[in-house]
């Protein structure tokens, strides 16, 4: 039976919440509602789109309802509306009376007055069926939910309509605040809006998104699961700038004071500028701070990246006419008054910067996993047997662990707050994690003791500077998380275990071409087995002259960031007790 067509005088205004109604409306009547999906960001409707609906008007109900002004706004069929506005604007034009216009076929939905949200997802699935709506499609609606203030349950539905963790949809909100380039860009390496997000909050800038990108990718030919090598480069990438944030922060305070503020240089003997403690005075005393800045209009300061010390120094000393103290007159003599060579020494120094600062990520990635595992009760049967032989050996790192009484690692990785937190060496707790131990869960017993042995190994075998001289303890380590926790090793633990092989195989060679000769060496050698070049306890002397217990005291804190200050001497030699050689078992 055909359909009675019906002014829209002679239809009723409104129908009761929750129908939907059946009506027909003049082209002019309507207008694209603001939830329209595509609003503002889709092409005009197609010429065979036009052509049609020239010709036979429009056949299909677009999806309107009720606007706040008393409107009817289509949220469905935006391009069938725009194509009969067209052809009624033209017919006009030819003296056509707008009564006699052909009218557009609507279905009202007055369940979905005042409900943006719901008509938001209508939009967007009809025109994933229909016409194939774009991942910037969705991102687009993704990110008007999420800035949306709507019960979380309903968020729930948002997320499972559209097909996607709760998570994705709330992540939506930052990958929108992208560039329309870099959406484009991140969509068609196809990172998923936490990626997109996660991006942006790191600046969103050409150089990340390479790094992440190949990371992604490494990810992917990789065939394990998760996104291992995707967290380590953005971690990577978080400590790099919240370190530079830190240098730039220093560098403002000094600029504040008036002092010109220069680069850093690793060598100084290829620049006209000379740190104070380098200089004497015209009456050969120590050059200092005030009386450079009073006698000379050179003065400057520079920032050691590594400490964020102010260095100040003249920044034309030569031509001022400084003199050097002895010491470094005598380094200048004999380089044959020619400088070393400041990009090798800047080179070196920022490779040792660049390798600790990729060690301390990784650390913060690793804790990560582990306190993921140890909370989830996800721990395999080697992780037990590590612990127990570690408890039941004599590892010197174990004994130094426990000797120190650092329990920072632990407390983290346990998810606890630390018993110690603001304690010094010698105030530290004797029992520190009693309470747990008395009331904690009996089930949990191995997962606490499993966090206590991790934290020693973190604290004492993968110290900051420790990638420098790998340890067969440090190699046995990671390929253990690698292989038990499917941890994805970054590169740098990629390299520290390439370059302790690529040492083994040569000191296997050297013995074997010693053992061929009879030679006393040999013989005492063998008098001392379970020794290594870390000659027993993996102490190795650090840049500042200090023994391998100074270097383990640069240890993470509970967010996996390392520490800065060494234990005490007192301390370290109460750390000292004998005993095998670093080979974990």
């Amino acid at each position: 039976m055909p359909r009675t067509k019906t002014t829209p005088a002679e239809q009723p205004a409104q129908s009761a919440p929750g129908r939907i109604e059946y009506r027909e409306f003049l082209p002019s009547e309507l207008v694209v509602d603001p939830f329209n999906h595509r609003q503002g960001n889709m092409a005009p409707p197609s010429k065979e789109l036009k052509d049609s609906v020239s010709l036979v008007g429009v056949k299909e109900a677009v999806g309107v309802r009720l606007q706040a002004d008393g409107t009817f706004g289509v949220y469905k069929g935006r391009r069938r509306l725009l194509a009969a506005q067209e052809a009624a604007a033209k017919a006009k034009a030819k003296g056509v009376e707008e009564k006699a216009l052909p009218r557009i076929p609507a279905l009202v939905h007055h369940d979905l007055t005042d409900v943006d949200d719901e008509t938001l997802l209508l939009s967007l699935l009809e025109n994933q069926f229909r016409e194939n709506a774009t991942k910037a499609d969705e991102l687009h609606v993704a990110e008007q939910l999420a800035l949306m203030d709507v019960p979380e349950e309903r968020r729930r539905r948002h997320a499972k309509t559209l097909g996607v963790p709760l998570a994705q949809l709330k992540a939506a909100k930052g990958a929108a605040q992208l560039s329309e380039d870099a959406k484009s860009r991140a969509l068609a390496e196809d990172f998923d809006w936490i990626e997109m997000d996660q991006w942006q909050r790191v600046g969103g800038g050409k150089d990340t998104f390479d790094r992440l990108s190949r990371a992604k990718g490494r990810d992917q030919r990789s065939g394990k699961p998760g996104n291992g090598e995707w967290r380590q480069e953005l971690q990577r990438v978080r400590d790099e700038q919240a370190e530079m944030a830190k240098l730039d922060a220093v560098k403002e305070e000094l600029r504040a004071t008036g002092v010109e503020v220069v680069q850093y240089s690793w060598g100084w003997s290829g620049t006209d500028a000379r740190p104070l403690t380098h200089l004497l005075t015209s009456l050969g005393k120590a050059m200092t701070v005030e009386i450079h800045a009073q006698v000379c209009p050179s003065h400057g300061v520079a920032v050691n990246p590594d400490t964020l010390a102010p260095v100040y120094v003249c920044t034309s000393w030569h031509a001022e006419g400084h003199r050097l103290t002895e010491e470094y007159a005598e380094k200048l003599a004999k380089s044959g008054n020619a400088p070393v060579d400041p990009e090798a020494e800047k080179a070196k120094a920022k490779a040792k910067r660049e390798g600790t600062a990729a060690w301390r990520s990784a650390r913060t990635v690793r804790l990560e996993m582990l306190r993921a595992a140890i909370a989830d009760k996800n721990l395999p049967e080697a992780a037990e047997e590590l612990t127990e032989r570690t408890v039941m050996g004599r590892k010197t790192w174990w004994f130094k662990s426990v000797a120190s009484a650092r329990t920072e690692v632990a407390a983290a990785l346990l998810g606890v707050p630390d018993p110690n937190e603001g304690r010094d060496q010698w105030r530290r707790l004797e029992d520190p994690f009693e309470e747990l131990i008395t009331k904690g869960p009996k089930s949990r017993r191995k997962y606490r003791m499993f966090a206590r042995v991790a934290a020693a190994i973190e604290t004492h075998v993968m110290a900051d500077k420790e990638w420098q001289e790998p340890t067969e303890d440090m190699v046995t380590y990671l390929r253990f998380l690698e292989k038990e926790f499917g941890y994805v090793l970054a590169e740098c633990e990629r390299q520290v275990i390439a370059d302790f092989e690529r040492r083994a195989a040569l000191k296997d060679t050297d013995a074997g071409s010693e053992s061929t000769g009879g030679d006393t060496e040999a013989g005492e050698a063998e008098a001392q087995p379970g020794m290594t070049d870390d000659q027993g306890d993996g102490a190795v002397a650090g840049e500042d002259g200090t023994g391998g217990e100074d270097r383990a005291g640069a240890q993470p804190g509970p967010g996996g960031a390392a520490g800065e200050v060494a234990e005490d001497r007192e301390e370290a030699a109460t750390e000292q007790p004998a005993g095998d050689g670093p080979a974990q078992g």
